[in-house]
């Protein structure tokens, strides 16, 4: 899992559907893409999302 680091500027911005939480995608560079709150908290780690998965809830930053 990767660090999060308030100074680097998120590949990813999801919003939570059911409750509108915000996270912010960090790709690793490997495949994986590493989500935090905004208080900076790991949540999860996915494989990084393709464009095609764009929609209302996930962008790219």
């Amino acid at each position: 899992m990767g660090l999060f680091n308030f100074g680097n500027t998120p590949d990813w911005v999801s919003k939570n559907e059911s409750d509108g939480e915000t996270f912010y995608g960090y790709n690793d560079g490997e495949g994986r893409t590493n989500w935090y709150d905004k208080r900076g908290t790991l949540d999860s780690s996915t494989d990084t999302p393709s464009d095609d998965d764009c929609d209302d809830y996930l962008r790219r930053y």
